[in-house]
């Protein structure tokens, strides 16, 4: 008797195996990588340079930059960490991922404070702020909170 497997058993067997092989494929690519790329992130200076165009821009009551900033930090870690820089009462931007990786920029210059809440007589001398921080994502560059503070 011939020990010989029939072709319709090999063509089985071939079969079988592309599918675990194409199997494996699908489910190793649809892995999450263990460690994050650091490709994926916006550059430090990308960072800066939405920081500095956030920062000249005017917003309700607080004028934009009125002198040419100073003193620019950025560093990358996480929201809460950034949250934590900015408001010592440990809150948290509730809405994202307190782990997400953020870019923390800082910098120096020269805000006012342009008008008061309406009904508050006398008007108040203009507040100046000297310190602007903000907190963006670092894979997309988007705002996620800012600060100004005397």
């Amino acid at each position: 008797m011939d020990k010989r497997p029939s072709i319709k058993k090999i063509i089985y067997d071939k079969d079988k195996a592309l599918f675990v092989v194409a199997l494996a494929l699908i489910v190793l690519s649809s892995c999450k990588p263990l460690t994050e790329s650091t490709e994926l992130y916006i550059s430090k200076q990308e960072a800066i340079d939405v920081a500095l165009e956030s920062a000249s821009m005017s917003r309700p009551e607080i004028s934009g930059l009125q002198k040419k900033p100073s003193n620019i930090n950025a560093e990358q870690m996480t929201l809460d960490e950034a949250v934590k820089r900015i408001h010592k009462n440990d809150q948290s931007a509730t809405a994202y991922d307190p782990n997400m990786t953020v870019w923390f920029v800082t910098l120096e210059g020269l805000w006012l404070g342009e008008m008061s809440a309406p009904g508050i007589v006398p008007t108040p001398e203009p507040i100046a702020y000297h310190h602007y921080a903000i907190i963006m994502d670092a894979k997309t560059g988007l705002e996620i909170e800012n600060s100004l503070s005397p």
